[in-house]
């Protein structure tokens, strides 16, 4: 049995030696793209996101859920009660109302509570988590760890493969929820009948048996957009063609004839297929399909595996379509969340395309495998945020490069300003998986960069800008001095060993640390390996062969060094004291302040307010950055600029 622990959002740990600090998501600092200011900057991108309606409290409004299949992200989004663009607003203090997911989830409402409960991906099944609410918000208990089915008096686990999302509905109308899957092999669909209302059963009875093992008399070959139709169970394996490889079910009545048709993504196209329901309620028969769904619109052409979602997007009381990639990995990385605003006027559908940056417009987005640090790109002595990334999903494959977000507030009330998302011009050199740190390497008084990437080379950019102009980086030393610790090097810059000179602290696809020793000057530093296991540190999680370790050294005022390691596993690692030559660092924490990102987060920390308090900055593999703040400095601003009515 699984037991999972409720997590509250603010709870105080340990930052510092000398000073606690609770950190929260920044609701402050600004952040402005195209001359807009974004409503939910620190969201942490959107990869392969899904859209599910569910209520995170009891004030009688839907909100939404997104959940991330990149990383297994939870995302809560608050009803405004809003009409139109800002109907939903992130709201992270729900995070931890939820179960730990992996790969899916549905909601529907099970038990005629009016609280739509959760169906997650749980060893090639469902498991099934009920709403319950506790002092005014809505959590989730585990009711069955795998849901099963009868068949011929016997019971059996309901197999859902990892890369599907199923459909959970009242497919044949008799007021309790029934499941469509597809088989595991095969391109058939698999009904699953709830017998409750037929059996006398209480609401809330999950009685499934299995009636049809090919739902609707289509298959599905997984090598054509069409599916073939007047299908039936007794074909022959030669009739048929292709295995299933992948698909998602939007289930709803198009026509509002009180029968269920459904909208396919499939993993090896880009288009969507609407099937109609020219049957009934009881025995389903598919009698049309268009391939290039919506025909008589704009239809879905999204890089890969399309998923639809059935959701009120803008709060107009009617359901929309949204569209968003269901592949992790080689999909479209950014505005890839297609907005189709249902115009019907009755009980019918029409979806017309909108735009595709739905949510994602309002956040900071670099594609995927984000890497924020901050420097003084322009000497106006406000740090700026530079964001290298894994790479944007163009034509097929992925493009490295770094954005710059310019500080254009004031000492104290940072807002960070979208220059460039090609800095440095960092687009040509085909470089992926780009990590800059920023310092001082040629000793001439500027900043300049070194670059990990994914090979394990660095790379050293010099900084040739006339003092007091904006920076100006050149490649001056590709594979710069041969380091190669190691695939996905990220590297760090900093005196480890206390002689006045830079040193370099390098993390790797391995989850160790190389610690590099300056052995050269501060105008001609010589990097020599001293260890490939610097301080024992290991952010491998148990039975994964990586870590994708990325370090940052923060220096305390005692002059003692604390160092935070971002891992693969998305906790960040702290670990104090830390110095040059100690064999292993005491673990403060292997999860730290309950930092929960995704996949391959990063780590910066950093006063950008001027209160002497380090705000704390992610990057995460879904392309988005988080930003957290001292919750203590949070409330203090909230109570100034609080004007009572």
């Amino acid at each position: 049995m699984r037991h999972w622990i409720l997590v509250c959002c603010f709870i105080t740990l340990l930052v510092t030696a000398a000073k606690g600090q609770n950190y929260i998501h920044d609701p402050l600092t600004q952040v402005v793209q195209d001359g807009k200011t974004l409503r939910d900057p620190f969201t942490g991108g959107f990869n392969n996101p899904q859209f599910w309606p569910v209520q995170l409290n009891t004030d009688g409004l839907t909100d939404l859920l997104v959940f991330d299949r990149n990383g297994n992200k939870v995302l809560p989004y608050i009803n405004t009660g809003n009409v139109g663009s800002d109907a939903y607003r992130y709201d992270p203090q729900y995070e931890g109302f939820f179960p730990p997911m992996e790969h899916f989830v549905v909601t529907a409402d099970f038990n005629c509570d009016g609280y739509e409960d959760l169906f997650t991906s749980y060893d090639d099944g469902l498991s099934v988590y009920k709403a319950v609410v506790v002092d005014g918000n809505v959590t989730y208990e585990l009711e069955i760890e795998k849901l099963q089915y009868s068949e011929a008096g016997f019971s059996f686990d309901l197999a859902v493969g990892i890369i599907d999302i199923p459909g959970i509905a009242d497919v044949n109308g008799d007021g309790d929820l029934d499941v469509l899957s597809f088989k595991l092999i095969g391109g058939f669909v698999d009904y699953f009948e709830n017998q409750a209302v037929e059996n006398g059963s209480d609401c809330g009875a999950l009685e499934l048996e299995h009636v049809n093992s090919c739902w609707g008399d289509f298959y599905e070959s997984g090598v054509a957009k069409s599916v073939k139709l007047d299908s039936t169970c007794s074909e022959s394996p030669a009739e048929r063609s292709g295995m299933h490889a992948g698909s998602t079910f939007m289930i709803y009545d198009e026509e509002g004839d009180g029968d269920m048709d459904i909208v396919l993504g499939d993993l090896s196209f880009q288009n969507l297929n609407r099937l109609l329901n020219g049957g009934t309620s009881e025995l389903a028969h598919i009698t049309a399909q268009d391939t290039a769904f919506p025909g008589y619109n704009v239809p879905v052409d999204i890089t890969t595996f399309p998923a639809p979602f059935l959701f009120d997007a803008d709060n107009d009381g009617n359901k929309d379509m949204l569209v968003a990639p269901n592949k992790d990995g080689f999909s479209l990385n950014t505005d890839n969340v297609l907005f189709y605003q249902n115009i019907s006027i009755d009980d019918t559908y029409n979806f017309s395309y909108q735009h595709d940056t739905l949510f994602t417009a309002q956040m900071i987005d670099v594609g995927t495998g984000a890497r924020p640090f901050f420097f003084d790109h322009n000497n106006d002595g406000l740090l700026d945020m530079v964001v290298g990334n894994f790479g944007y999903f163009e034509a097929g494959a992925f493009k490295g490069q770094m954005a710059l977000y310019e500080n254009t507030g004031d000492a104290e009330n940072p807002v960070f300003t979208l220059i460039t998302r090609d800095y440095a011009n960092m687009g040509i050199y085909g470089f992926r998986s780009l990590h800059p740190a920023f310092a001082d390497l040629d000793g001439d008084g500027d900043t300049d960069m070194l670059v990990g990437e994914e090979n394990g080379f660095v790379h050293f950019f010099r900084n040739n800008a006339a003092a007091g102009e904006n920076a100006n980086f050149v490649l001056a030393g590709p594979n710069y001095q041969g380091i190669d610790p190691g695939k996905f090097s990220t590297p760090a810059l900093f005196d480890v060993n206390d002689d006045g000179l830079l040193d370099l602290v390098i993390g790797e696809q391995n989850g160790n640390l190389n610690y590099y020793e300056n052995t050269g000057t501060a105008a001609a530093p010589v990097f020599l390996l001293v260890t490939e296991a610097w301080g024992g540190v290991d952010v491998r999680e148990t039975g994964f062969l990586t870590g994708h370790s990325a370090p940052y050294i923060y220096p305390l005022t005692d002059g003692s060094l604390e160092l935070y390691v971002g891992s693969e596993s998305g906790r960040i690692y702290k670990y104090y004291p830390v110095d040059a030559t100690t064999t292993l660092f005491p673990l403060i924490s292997s999860f730290y302040n309950d930092i929960d990102e995704g996949t391959k987060t990063s780590v910066t920390l950093v006063d950008i307010s001027a209160d002497g308090i380090p705000e704390l900055i992610t990057g995460n593999d879904r392309g988005g950055v988080t930003m957290y703040r001292d919750k203590n400095t949070v409330v203090a601003i909230a109570a100034e600029s609080y004007t009572p009515e």
